[in-house]
Protein backbone atom coordinates (compact mmCIF):
# COMPACT_ATOMS: atom_id res chain seq x y z
CA UNK A 1 0.00 0.00 0.00
CA UNK A 2 2.73 2.51 0.92
CA UNK A 3 4.69 1.71 -2.19
CA UNK A 4 1.50 2.34 -4.47
CA UNK A 5 1.66 5.94 -2.39
CA UNK A 6 4.79 6.44 -2.95
CA UNK A 7 3.95 5.79 -6.77
CA UNK A 8 1.33 7.59 -7.18
CA UNK A 9 3.21 10.82 -5.54
CA UNK A 10 6.11 9.88 -7.90
CA UNK A 11 3.90 9.94 -10.52
CA UNK A 12 2.38 13.17 -9.53
CA UNK A 13 5.30 15.22 -9.41
CA UNK A 14 6.32 14.21 -12.84
CA UNK A 15 3.37 15.37 -14.45
CA UNK A 16 3.53 18.61 -12.76
CA UNK A 17 7.50 18.97 -13.46
CA UNK A 18 6.28 18.15 -17.01
CA UNK A 19 3.52 20.99 -17.00
CA UNK A 20 6.38 23.40 -15.91
CA UNK A 21 8.09 22.32 -18.78
CA UNK A 22 5.66 22.97 -21.47
CA UNK A 23 4.40 25.84 -19.81
CA UNK A 24 7.48 27.70 -20.12
CA UNK A 25 8.08 26.77 -23.63
CA UNK A 26 4.67 27.92 -23.80
CA UNK A 27 5.64 31.51 -22.38
CA UNK A 28 8.61 31.45 -24.45
CA UNK A 29 7.07 30.97 -27.46
CA UNK A 30 4.27 33.60 -26.76
CA UNK A 31 6.77 36.09 -25.43
CA UNK A 32 8.56 35.40 -29.23
CA UNK A 33 5.30 35.55 -31.61
CA UNK A 34 4.31 38.85 -29.39
CA UNK A 35 7.99 40.24 -30.26
CA UNK A 36 7.58 39.50 -34.08
CA UNK A 37 4.13 41.16 -34.34
CA UNK A 38 5.66 44.29 -32.89
CA UNK A 39 5.96 47.27 -35.85
CA UNK A 40 8.90 48.75 -34.29
CA UNK A 41 12.09 46.71 -33.67
CA UNK A 42 14.99 48.74 -32.88
CA UNK A 43 19.22 47.71 -34.06
CA UNK A 44 22.13 48.67 -32.08
CA UNK A 45 25.09 50.02 -33.84
CA UNK A 46 28.03 48.35 -32.52
CA UNK A 47 30.68 51.45 -32.35
CA UNK A 48 29.66 52.98 -29.80
CA UNK A 49 28.36 56.75 -30.05
CA UNK A 50 28.55 57.23 -33.19
CA UNK A 51 25.39 59.69 -33.52
CA UNK A 52 24.13 58.45 -36.45
CA UNK A 53 22.95 61.93 -39.03
CA UNK A 54 21.30 59.96 -42.00
CA UNK A 55 19.93 57.00 -42.99
CA UNK A 56 19.24 55.83 -46.39
CA UNK A 57 17.42 52.21 -48.14
CA UNK A 58 18.78 51.31 -51.51
CA UNK A 59 16.66 48.78 -53.47
CA UNK A 60 18.04 45.88 -52.15
CA UNK A 61 16.70 46.57 -49.03
CA UNK A 62 20.30 47.57 -47.49
CA UNK A 63 19.98 49.68 -45.45
CA UNK A 64 23.12 52.75 -45.01
CA UNK A 65 23.79 54.92 -42.11
CA UNK A 66 25.67 57.98 -41.96
CA UNK A 67 27.97 57.68 -38.54
CA UNK A 68 28.67 61.47 -38.04
CA UNK A 69 31.31 60.77 -34.67
CA UNK A 70 33.27 58.42 -36.29
CA UNK A 71 33.84 59.55 -39.30
CA UNK A 72 32.12 55.75 -41.07
CA UNK A 73 29.18 55.05 -43.41
CA UNK A 74 27.55 51.74 -42.06
CA UNK A 75 26.23 49.02 -43.70
CA UNK A 76 23.43 46.62 -42.69
CA UNK A 77 21.80 43.72 -44.19
CA UNK A 78 18.27 43.08 -42.13
CA UNK A 79 17.81 39.42 -43.89
CA UNK A 80 21.64 38.64 -42.23
CA UNK A 81 21.09 40.67 -39.56
CA UNK A 82 24.74 41.80 -40.51
CA UNK A 83 26.03 44.80 -39.73
CA UNK A 84 29.37 46.90 -41.48
CA UNK A 85 31.10 50.06 -41.51
CA UNK A 86 33.45 52.08 -44.29
CA UNK A 87 35.91 54.53 -43.19
CA UNK A 88 35.64 57.60 -44.98
CA UNK A 89 39.65 58.64 -46.04
CA UNK A 90 39.64 61.80 -44.85
CA UNK A 91 39.75 61.98 -41.80
CA UNK A 92 37.73 63.79 -39.47
CA UNK A 93 35.13 64.87 -42.45
CA UNK A 94 32.41 65.78 -40.56
CA UNK A 95 30.25 64.12 -43.76
CA UNK A 96 26.88 64.72 -41.82
CA UNK A 97 23.63 64.67 -44.66
CA UNK A 98 23.84 61.87 -47.89
CA UNK A 99 21.58 61.13 -51.09
CA UNK A 100 21.89 58.11 -53.17
CA UNK A 101 21.68 58.15 -57.36
CA UNK A 102 20.19 55.69 -59.50
CA UNK A 103 23.30 53.93 -59.82
CA UNK A 104 22.98 52.83 -56.17
CA UNK A 105 25.88 55.48 -54.99
CA UNK A 106 25.83 57.54 -52.26
CA UNK A 107 26.74 60.95 -52.53
CA UNK A 108 28.04 63.18 -49.18
CA UNK A 109 29.25 66.56 -47.64
CA UNK A 110 32.60 66.52 -45.98
CA UNK A 111 31.82 69.61 -44.00
CA UNK A 112 35.32 69.98 -42.46
CA UNK A 113 36.92 68.19 -44.97
CA UNK A 114 35.28 70.94 -47.19
CA UNK A 115 34.47 68.33 -50.16
CA UNK A 116 31.90 66.24 -51.55
CA UNK A 117 32.35 62.73 -51.17
CA UNK A 118 31.22 59.32 -53.19
CA UNK A 119 30.51 55.92 -51.83
CA UNK A 120 30.20 52.99 -54.80
CA UNK A 121 27.88 50.55 -53.10
CA UNK A 122 29.02 47.85 -55.13
CA UNK A 123 32.81 48.01 -55.41
CA UNK A 124 33.04 49.25 -51.69
CA UNK A 125 35.35 52.57 -52.85
CA UNK A 126 35.52 56.20 -52.15
CA UNK A 127 35.77 59.24 -54.25
CA UNK A 128 36.47 62.38 -52.81
CA UNK A 129 35.72 66.11 -55.00
CA UNK A 130 37.33 68.66 -53.65
CA UNK A 131 35.49 71.75 -53.72
CA UNK A 132 36.91 75.11 -55.59
CA UNK A 133 36.93 77.68 -52.42
CA UNK A 134 38.28 76.93 -49.13
CA UNK A 135 35.78 76.69 -46.32
CA UNK A 136 32.90 75.95 -47.68
CA UNK A 137 31.11 74.53 -45.45
CA UNK A 138 29.41 72.00 -47.50
CA UNK A 139 26.15 70.30 -45.91
CA UNK A 140 22.47 69.15 -46.96
CA UNK A 141 22.31 67.68 -50.03
CA UNK A 142 20.27 65.97 -53.16
CA UNK A 143 20.57 64.84 -56.37
CA UNK A 144 18.28 65.10 -59.52
CA UNK A 145 17.13 62.78 -61.92
CA UNK A 146 19.74 63.02 -64.50
CA UNK A 147 22.62 62.69 -61.53
CA UNK A 148 24.00 66.04 -60.67
CA UNK A 149 24.80 66.41 -57.21
CA UNK A 150 23.29 70.32 -55.12
CA UNK A 151 24.15 70.93 -51.91
CA UNK A 152 24.57 74.12 -50.16
CA UNK A 153 27.64 76.20 -49.03
CA UNK A 154 26.67 77.34 -45.93
CA UNK A 155 28.99 79.22 -44.99
CA UNK A 156 29.29 81.43 -48.62
CA UNK A 157 24.97 81.48 -49.03
CA UNK A 158 25.32 79.24 -52.17
CA UNK A 159 23.41 76.69 -53.51
CA UNK A 160 25.95 74.65 -55.75
CA UNK A 161 25.44 72.05 -58.77
CA UNK A 162 28.29 69.40 -59.20
CA UNK A 163 28.05 67.52 -62.32
CA UNK A 164 30.37 64.43 -61.70
CA UNK A 165 33.13 63.48 -64.17
CA UNK A 166 32.32 60.72 -67.15
CA UNK A 167 33.65 57.59 -66.47
CA UNK A 168 37.05 56.91 -68.00
CA UNK A 169 36.99 60.73 -68.42
CA UNK A 170 40.55 62.03 -67.10
CA UNK A 171 40.28 65.32 -68.87
CA UNK A 172 37.44 65.76 -66.26
CA UNK A 173 38.30 63.75 -63.73
CA UNK A 174 37.53 66.17 -60.69
CA UNK A 175 33.64 66.96 -62.42
CA UNK A 176 32.26 70.70 -62.72
CA UNK A 177 30.82 72.81 -60.19
CA UNK A 178 27.95 75.92 -60.87
CA UNK A 179 27.42 77.77 -58.09
CA UNK A 180 24.11 80.02 -56.79
CA UNK A 181 24.25 82.97 -54.80
CA UNK A 182 21.10 82.68 -52.56
CA UNK A 183 19.09 86.35 -52.43
CA UNK A 184 18.69 86.30 -48.87
CA UNK A 185 21.67 87.12 -46.65
CA UNK A 186 22.77 84.42 -44.12
CA UNK A 187 19.99 82.93 -44.97
CA UNK A 188 20.90 79.25 -42.98
CA UNK A 189 19.49 77.02 -45.96
CA UNK A 190 18.80 73.24 -45.78
CA UNK A 191 16.77 70.73 -46.11
CA UNK A 192 17.62 70.16 -50.26
CA UNK A 193 14.99 68.07 -52.35
CA UNK A 194 14.14 68.12 -55.86
CA UNK A 195 10.83 67.92 -57.73
CA UNK A 196 9.87 66.69 -60.78
CA UNK A 197 10.73 68.78 -62.84
CA UNK A 198 13.87 68.75 -61.03
CA UNK A 199 13.88 72.07 -59.39
CA UNK A 200 15.57 72.31 -56.01
CA UNK A 201 13.45 73.48 -53.10
CA UNK A 202 14.43 74.00 -49.30
CA UNK A 203 13.85 75.88 -46.49
CA UNK A 204 15.70 79.16 -45.00
CA UNK A 205 15.56 78.90 -40.91
CA UNK A 206 17.46 82.29 -41.26
CA UNK A 207 15.83 84.22 -44.14
CA UNK A 208 12.19 82.16 -42.35
CA UNK A 209 11.18 81.46 -46.38
CA UNK A 210 11.44 78.16 -48.32
CA UNK A 211 12.45 78.89 -51.79
CA UNK A 212 13.04 77.09 -54.93
CA UNK A 213 15.80 77.36 -57.69
CA UNK A 214 14.78 77.22 -61.02
CA UNK A 215 17.51 74.53 -62.54
CA UNK A 216 15.91 75.90 -66.28
CA UNK A 217 16.88 79.58 -65.58
CA UNK A 218 18.59 79.62 -62.63
CA UNK A 219 16.48 82.07 -61.08
CA UNK A 220 15.33 81.88 -57.27
CA UNK A 221 11.66 82.28 -56.01
CA UNK A 222 11.39 82.81 -52.64
CA UNK A 223 8.18 82.77 -50.36
CA UNK A 224 8.20 84.55 -47.16
CA UNK A 225 6.55 82.59 -44.11
CA UNK A 226 4.61 83.75 -41.07
CA UNK A 227 4.98 84.61 -38.52
CA UNK A 228 8.87 85.45 -38.04
CA UNK A 229 11.92 83.40 -36.43
CA UNK A 230 9.55 79.85 -37.14
CA UNK A 231 12.75 77.67 -37.12
CA UNK A 232 12.36 75.86 -40.64
CA UNK A 233 13.20 72.23 -41.00
CA UNK A 234 12.83 69.69 -43.44
CA UNK A 235 11.70 69.55 -46.87
CA UNK A 236 9.54 67.25 -49.07
CA UNK A 237 7.66 66.79 -52.28
CA UNK A 238 4.37 64.64 -52.53
CA UNK A 239 3.55 63.44 -55.77
CA UNK A 240 1.14 65.95 -56.35
CA UNK A 241 4.14 68.82 -56.32
CA UNK A 242 3.33 70.04 -53.03
CA UNK A 243 6.04 70.58 -50.60
CA UNK A 244 5.93 70.13 -46.94
CA UNK A 245 7.87 70.75 -43.89
CA UNK A 246 8.25 72.01 -40.06
CA UNK A 247 8.14 75.28 -38.17
CA UNK A 248 9.87 73.99 -35.04
CA UNK A 249 9.08 77.02 -33.02
CA UNK A 250 5.17 76.84 -33.38
CA UNK A 251 5.03 73.06 -33.64
CA UNK A 252 3.12 73.00 -37.15
CA UNK A 253 3.63 70.48 -40.05
CA UNK A 254 2.94 73.03 -43.16
CA UNK A 255 1.73 72.13 -47.06
CA UNK A 256 2.41 74.73 -49.69
CA UNK A 257 0.68 74.48 -52.77
CA UNK A 258 3.21 76.35 -55.18
CA UNK A 259 0.22 76.63 -57.92
CA UNK A 260 -1.82 78.82 -55.55
CA UNK A 261 0.79 79.65 -53.17
CA UNK A 262 -1.31 78.52 -50.73
CA UNK A 263 0.13 77.66 -46.79
CA UNK A 264 -2.26 75.07 -45.04
CA UNK A 265 -0.88 74.25 -41.43
CA UNK A 266 -1.35 71.20 -39.23
CA UNK A 267 -0.88 71.19 -35.61
CA UNK A 268 1.91 68.22 -34.39
CA UNK A 269 1.25 66.31 -31.71
CA UNK A 270 3.21 66.48 -28.33
CA UNK A 271 6.45 68.95 -27.40
CA UNK A 272 8.31 70.61 -29.79
CA UNK A 273 10.32 68.09 -31.08
CA UNK A 274 9.93 67.10 -34.69
CA UNK A 275 13.15 66.81 -36.35
CA UNK A 276 13.01 65.45 -40.00
CA UNK A 277 10.15 64.13 -42.66
CA UNK A 278 9.93 62.09 -45.54
CA UNK A 279 6.55 61.03 -47.62
CA UNK A 280 6.61 57.58 -48.40
CA UNK A 281 4.81 56.14 -51.94
CA UNK A 282 1.40 56.48 -50.50
CA UNK A 283 1.96 60.49 -49.85
CA UNK A 284 1.55 59.49 -46.08
CA UNK A 285 3.93 62.41 -44.03
CA UNK A 286 6.12 60.54 -41.98
CA UNK A 287 7.70 62.60 -39.04
CA UNK A 288 11.02 62.47 -36.50
CA UNK A 289 9.61 63.57 -33.25
CA UNK A 290 13.08 64.26 -31.84
CA UNK A 291 12.51 65.34 -27.98
CA UNK A 292 9.10 63.32 -27.83
CA UNK A 293 11.04 59.98 -28.67
CA UNK A 294 8.43 59.00 -30.97
CA UNK A 295 8.13 58.32 -34.78
CA UNK A 296 4.81 60.47 -36.26
CA UNK A 297 2.89 59.71 -39.26
CA UNK A 298 0.23 62.48 -40.92
CA UNK A 299 -1.94 60.63 -43.26
CA UNK A 300 -3.33 64.18 -45.84
CA UNK A 301 -6.74 62.57 -46.63
CA UNK A 302 -8.34 61.73 -43.79
CA UNK A 303 -5.42 64.95 -41.57
CA UNK A 304 -5.22 62.29 -38.61
CA UNK A 305 -1.60 61.57 -36.83
CA UNK A 306 -0.54 58.53 -35.27
CA UNK A 307 2.77 58.18 -33.38
CA UNK A 308 4.93 55.35 -32.00
CA UNK A 309 6.83 55.54 -29.16
CA UNK A 310 10.61 54.39 -29.42
CA UNK A 311 11.72 50.95 -27.91
CA UNK A 312 14.69 52.67 -26.34
CA UNK A 313 13.86 55.89 -23.74
CA UNK A 314 15.59 58.88 -24.62
CA UNK A 315 16.72 57.62 -28.05
CA UNK A 316 16.15 60.76 -29.78
CA UNK A 317 15.11 59.62 -33.56
CA UNK A 318 16.41 62.05 -36.27
CA UNK A 319 17.09 60.66 -39.41
CA UNK A 320 14.22 59.22 -40.69
CA UNK A 321 13.44 57.12 -44.59
CA UNK A 322 11.97 54.73 -46.26
CA UNK A 323 12.52 51.45 -48.30
CA UNK A 324 10.43 50.59 -51.63
CA UNK A 325 7.73 48.62 -49.30
CA UNK A 326 6.78 51.27 -47.32
CA UNK A 327 8.32 50.74 -43.90
CA UNK A 328 10.11 53.54 -42.27
CA UNK A 329 13.61 53.67 -41.44
CA UNK A 330 14.97 55.61 -38.38
CA UNK A 331 18.18 56.24 -36.97
CA UNK A 332 18.21 57.66 -33.04
CA UNK A 333 21.31 60.24 -32.21
CA UNK A 334 21.41 59.32 -28.15
CA UNK A 335 20.15 55.81 -28.62
CA UNK A 336 22.98 54.65 -31.01
CA UNK A 337 20.67 52.98 -32.72
CA UNK A 338 18.69 52.23 -35.84
CA UNK A 339 15.43 50.80 -36.44
CA UNK A 340 12.26 50.05 -38.44
CA UNK A 341 8.36 50.26 -37.90
CA UNK A 342 6.85 47.57 -39.81
CA UNK A 343 4.06 48.53 -41.67
CA UNK A 344 2.36 45.24 -42.10
CA UNK A 345 2.32 44.62 -38.66
CA UNK A 346 0.96 47.83 -37.88
CA UNK A 347 -2.54 47.57 -36.00
CA UNK A 348 -1.90 43.60 -35.60
CA UNK A 349 -1.00 44.24 -31.66
CA UNK A 350 -2.42 46.89 -29.87
CA UNK A 351 -0.11 48.99 -27.35
CA UNK A 352 -0.37 52.00 -26.06
CA UNK A 353 2.49 53.37 -27.88
CA UNK A 354 -0.10 53.72 -31.04
CA UNK A 355 -2.18 57.55 -30.77
CA UNK A 356 -4.30 58.48 -32.96
CA UNK A 357 -5.23 62.39 -33.35
CA UNK A 358 -8.10 63.61 -35.42
CA UNK A 359 -6.99 67.22 -35.87
CA UNK A 360 -8.31 70.66 -36.30
CA UNK A 361 -9.33 72.16 -39.25
CA UNK A 362 -6.26 73.46 -40.97
CA UNK A 363 -5.12 76.37 -41.02
CA UNK A 364 -4.99 78.46 -44.69
CA UNK A 365 -3.87 81.27 -45.86
CA UNK A 366 -2.50 82.66 -49.06
CA UNK A 367 1.29 84.34 -49.91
Amino acid sequence: MKQEVRSQKSEVRSQRFLFCILYSVFCILSSVAFASDTPLEEFLIPTPLTSPSDILVDRHGIVWVMEFMVNKIGRFDPLKNLYEEFEIPTSRSESFDMEMDRQGNIWFTEQLGNQIGKFNTKTLQFDEFELPVPDSNPTSITVDSKGNIWFVEWYRNKITKFTPPPRNSPAIRKGRFKEYDIPTPMSQSAGLVSDKNDNIWFVEKGGNKIAMLNQGTGKFKEYKIQPDFSLLVGTAVDSRGHIWFIKIKYNKLVKFDPATEEFTEFPLPGKKGAQNIIIDKNDNIWISMKLDNKIAKFDPVTKIFSDYDMPTKDSQPQAITTDLVGNVWFATLKGNRIGRLDISKIGKTATESELKIKIAPPELFKR
